[in-house]
């Protein structure tokens, strides 16, 4: 499926996105025809049958005064001014010329020049329009900057493009020249400022963000991305970089060569910390070494006699791309069952594609947008960061996950110790009563030799009070988890002047796990005392009741709120932080859990849970406290 639809986009846009395939008239033996009445609607393209003078640098007034040998060619038909010839030495200069044909009406008119190497002079009807670099031999001076030219023509236009290169490993005029009215270029160049612009920005947050992440936690991954991202930025920014910026050929387009060839090795080596192997690492070695050669090729090239050994590189360069796109593929379908194997895969086979697409369909330069292989490493390269940002999400859902199962066993161990310390303190007092008894009973003995009946009434009576108080211990239910997390809230709604009510009828065997019990109360009454704690102090209340329905246990937990239930899809979002509700969302769990369901609910300022849960009741006894 991810080759169908690559190969269709890439199809797609070679068709109705590539200037050399774009629904304009092209020039025939060096002329354009562009005199019809929509000319200054169109744009043309300029890029088929040049007219080229070979080994000269030439002006208007030496063409008139002499006639020098020439042939017609296509942008990109060569690699450089060796013209085909591996023996020739790549260097030298030539001159463009091309013939416009314009309506009878003066207008303006623009051409833009993207990418010549390495240095030129541009001549319009015989004058000098400008230049980029210094094409002399003896003053060269080599840059490139992507410039548009406007002047006022009608009828026969000649266009004059004299070049030199003494160092770059393509030569000549190596991007379609672009030709029309200048509010039609300029609104064109802006869409491809635009999207370049943009994913520049993308690309840069997503390095910024990944680099923040590997500082944090110094994860091998994130550093290795970080890297990839560089690359990415480095080898894709040239359009963006020459369309503000004069720059020399080198070292800027050895570096964009080496960001390139280094985004390979370091692509395996990402995929093989991702699934934590190291099949990939002699691969990765010779990568980085070939991206280094690339490098200082780049650099040195220009000591080079004849075009055969950039010829050789080029071959060695596209093997280098395809082994590491062959790697991966090959990785991705060996093992399609780990974890994001198919993000991996889907990402490889698109790059891949974008390699068969570069050399199945060459003669393409798009009017917006990147490359082929461009393109290709982008996605790769989102495939990559998607799964090591969602590696992240994973682990800060995991985070949020064990902060509340470590807040629900910090609550269920606050509630057993408070459950201790009250049996403790009724042993410690029945202790102490035990002591007293024999005072009581000789007291009472005493009295009723003496037949004082009455006031052994009222001795009784008060001892019976006293006890009571002392030793009475109230239990909200026989389930001793749910006892002890209910006598704990009641001692913290207490202390924060919440009023507590309680009716529970939970069987002590019910068939859910304590755990489970410790969450679902625990996450409510939490979430009901906090609601209950912002109210004002006579409005505060929190209420529980419980009740045993045939094989169901019924919960209802009602507090006083004063915020608004809001929604997000089914899940309630959260009053406490951004995004949705945890312990809500848990105790939903618990509910579908045990066959049953949790429903929440907002009646004026009283917030309201109901929730019921399948259970088995194997005893009856609902008020059974030891």
């Amino acid at each position: 499926m991810v080759i169908c639809l690559s190969m269709g986009v890439f199809y797609l846009s070679y068709r109705f996105n590539n200037k050399y395939a774009a629904r304009c008239e092209q020039p025939i033996h060096g002329v354009l025809c562009a005199d019809d009445e929509m000319a200054a609607e169109k744009i043309y393209y300029l890029a088929r049958e040049w007219q080229y003078y070979p080994d000269v640098l030439l002006t208007p007034g030496m063409l008139q005064k002499n006639s020098y040998y020439s042939r017609y060619i296509s942008i990109r038909e060569y690699g450089g001014m060796e013209m085909g010839n591996k023996n020739a030495s790549p260097y030298g200069c030539g001159t463009y010329r091309m013939l416009i044909m314009l309506p009878q009406e003066k207008q303006n008119w623009s051409i833009f020049l993207p990418e010549v190497f390495s240095a030129y002079r541009i001549y319009i009807n015989g004058d000098l329009a400008g230049q980029v670099g210094d094409p002399d031999e003896d003053s060269y001076r080599d840059a490139v900057l992507n410039r548009m030219y406007t002047f006022r023509a009608s009828g026969t236009v000649e266009i004059l493009i004299a070049v030199a290169d003494q160092n770059g490993v393509s030569s000549g005029i190596q991007r379609v020249p672009v030709f029309g009215a200048p509010l039609k270029l300029n609104m064109e160049r802006g869409v491809q400022v635009l999207i370049n612009g943009f994913v520049m920005a993308v690309c840069m947050c997503i390095l910024i963000c990944s680099f923040l992440v590997f500082l944090k936690d110094r994860s091998g991954k994130f550093g290795i991305f970080v890297l990839v991202c560089a690359c990415v930025i480095g080898y894709s920014s040239y359009p963006m970089t020459h369309s503000f910026f004069l720059l020399p050929v080198q070292p800027w387009y050895g570096l964009e060569t080496f960001c390139y060839y280094l985004m390979l090795p370091c692509m395996i080596w990402l995929e093989d910390r991702i699934w934590e192997k190291r099949t990939g690492r002699y691969l990765v070695a010779v990568l980085a070494v070939w991206a280094a050669a690339a490098f200082a090729l780049e650099l040195l090239c220009g000591r080079l006699g004849s075009a055969g050994i950039l010829y050789l590189a080029s071959w060695i360069s596209e093997g280098m791309k395809w082994l590491a796109a062959l790697y991966l593929i090959i990785r991705g379908i060996k093992d399609p069952g780990k974890k994001y194997g198919r993000t991996v895969l889907a990402g490889t086979v698109v790059y891949g594609c974008s390699l068969g697409t570069d050399r199945l369909w060459p003669v393409y330069e798009p009017v917006v947008g990147g490359w082929f292989p461009e393109i290709g490493g982008l996605f790769m390269m989102g495939a990559f960061g998607s799964i090591l940002f969602r590696e992240i999400a994973d682990a800060y859902r995991l985070k949020l996950v064990y902060e509340v199962y470590s807040r629900q066993t910090e609550l269920r161990l606050m509630a057993q110790k408070n459950h201790y310390e009250k049996l403790k303190e009724q042993m410690e007092e029945t202790n102490r009563m035990r002591h007293d008894m024999r005072q009581h009973l000789r007291l009472i003995a005493s009295l009723l030799e003496n037949q004082k009946y009455e006031e052994i009434r009222e001795y009784l009576a008060k001892y019976t009070v006293e006890f009571k108080t002392k030793l009475y211990y109230r239990c909200f239910c026989a389930n001793t988890v749910v006892d002890s997390i209910l006598h704990y809230y009641e001692e913290v709604c207490r202390q924060k002047n919440i009023d507590f009510r309680c009716e529970a009828e939970i069987p002590l065997d019910t068939g859910v796990e304590d755990t489970d019990f410790c969450r679902l109360f625990g996450n409510l009454m939490e979430n009901g005392v906090e609601a209950a704690g912002k109210c004002t102090k006579n409005r505060r209340f929190l209420s529980v009741k419980t009740w045993v329905k045939g094989n169901k246990l019924l919960i209802r937990i009602e507090n006083s709120s004063i915020g608004t239930l809001e929604r997000s899809g089914k899940r309630l979002l959260s009053g406490k932080h951004e995004g949705k509700g945890i312990g809500t969302f848990s105790a939903s769990e618990i509910a579908e859990k045990y066959g049953g369901l949790a429903d929440f609910s907002q009646e004026g300022d009283v917030f309201l849970a109901e929730v019921f849960l399948r259970i088995q009741k194997k005893d009856t006894g609902d008020k059974l406290c030891v």
